[in-house]
């Protein structure tokens, strides 16, 4: 076994320069254990290390797949996680500075149009809403950047996991968000729903974000497809929190058809074979 010893020696020698040390160590662990269980089953050594080398595969493939584990968080996935921390600080903030406005003003005229329940409303619906948002983001980030280049199969994984996390969060938001709705428009008008404009809009919101959900359970394999769609999202949120004033104000409209043409124009761009719009220099 001392040949072994020497030939696995000179093999690290010269794989140092392309594999990290962390690496060689897993390689040469796998590449020792597979040596000698054909040694045991009666190859002679030489040709049992040769075979388990040549098993083990190109070294410069190896380095490219450990580098792949090791890319760091995409750049909108931090942007997004960031976004979400601070939108639930400042929600946050504002909820406890209503809650104490509602407090001192108990003894008003009508203080009901300040309750806790509908500020707890408004608070979930914009950061259910706003994370629906986020997540469509991340989908034309996605789309774009597969344009020029495709992403690993670990940085794939890992931007579909951010946005099953997001959709989560901000289907419990908005659903939660509705349900207050309703609670305050019983008391404030004697009925939980009425299906208007605005009602429509956060109940679209919560199916559509099921739906995404949904999407990521089946289609486990198709991470591709699953971002893309994400973008639907956002004219989904765009009709809940535009559509409203549409008719009323001249900047609904505006808004609510810059929203569409946008993410239906990313949406198209998502067809686009990866790396298609990658400019080549063929000098």
């Amino acid at each position: 076994m001392h040949d072994l010893e020497k030939w696995i020696a000179e093999w690290r020698k010269a794989a140092a320069t392309t594999v990290s040390v962390e690496a060689l160590d897993e390689l040469e662990t796998h590449l020792r254990e597979n040596t000698e269980q054909r040694i045991r089953s009666g190859m002679n050594p030489p040709d049992a290390f040769q075979r388990a080398l040549a098993e083990l595969g190109n070294l410069t493939r190896i380095a490219s797949e450990f580098r792949k584990l090791d890319e760091p968080l995409w750049l909108p996935v931090k942007l997004a996680v960031g976004m979400t921390a601070l939108l639930a600080l400042i929600a946050a903030i504002s909820a406890i500075a209503h809650f104490a406005k509602w407090s001192s003003s108990v003894n008003a005229v009508d203080p009901s149009r300040s309750s806790p329940v509908l500020a707890a409303h408004i608070f979930t619906v914009t950061l259910g809403y706003t994370l629906t948002l986020l997540i469509g983001g991340m989908g034309i980030c996605f789309v774009s950047q597969r344009c020029l280049e495709d992403f690993s199969t670990s940085r794939l994984h890992s931007i579909a996991r951010v946005s099953l996390v997001l959709a989560s969060i901000a289907l419990l938001l908005t659903a939660l968000g509705c349900l207050l709705g309703a609670i305050w428009a019983k008391i404030e008008w004697g009925r939980y729903w009425a299906w208007d404009s605005k009602e429509t809009g956060g109940f679209s919101v919560v199916v559509w974000l099921a739906c995404y959900l949904v999407a990521h359970r089946f289609f486990k394999n198709s991470e591709r497809g699953v971002l893309a769609i994400s973008m639907l999202g956002n004219i989904v949120v765009s009709f809940a929190w535009f559509g409203p004033q549409v008719g009323l104000h001249q900047y609904g409209t505006f808004m609510l058809t810059i929203a569409i043409l946008v993410n239906v124009m990313f949406f198209a761009i998502g067809f686009v074979p990866a790396g298609r719009l990658r400019f080549r220099n063929d000098g």
